[in-house]
Parts: C-alpha cells; sequence; structure tokens
C-alpha cells in the first residue's frame, strides 16, 4: 500500500516537490502562459544579440575597453 504523500519528517524534498508537482499534466484552456514565455524568449534573444554584438566589436560603447 502506497501512500499519497511522504510525511515531511521522512522526506521533506519529495513532499515539497509533489506538492509543487500536483498540477502536472493537465492542460489549461486557452494560450496558458505561452505569451509570457514568447516575451521571455523574446527578450533573451535580444540580450544575447547584444552580448555578441559587444564581444564582435560591432557596437563600441564610449569609454569601455
Amino acid at each position: 500500500m502506497s501512500q499519497k504523500y511522504v510525511s515531511r519528517k521522512t522526506a521533506p524534498i519529495q513532499y515539497t516537490l509533489r506538492k509543487l508537482n500536483s498540477e502536472a499534466g493537465r492542460v489549461s484552456p486557452g494560450w496558458g502562459t505561452t505569451p509570457i514565455m514568447a516575451a521571455l524568449l523574446v527578450s533573451l534573444l535580444i540580450f544575447i544579440l547584444i552580448i555578441l554584438q559587444l564581444y564582435n566589436g560591432t557596437i563600441v560603447l564610449e569609454s569601455v575597453n
């Protein structure tokens, strides 16, 4: 017979992770968090492009060697 949740005393990390993962596999209706993820990915892409251009010397900042 298996328990649904492990007691906090024996495995606190497992207990926390199982509580956080209780919504796993469920699909939210509509677009869900897709716009947030898209915005984060676009901002990460812009950040990486700026770093690459700084490294490549395409963008030169004043008073920065």
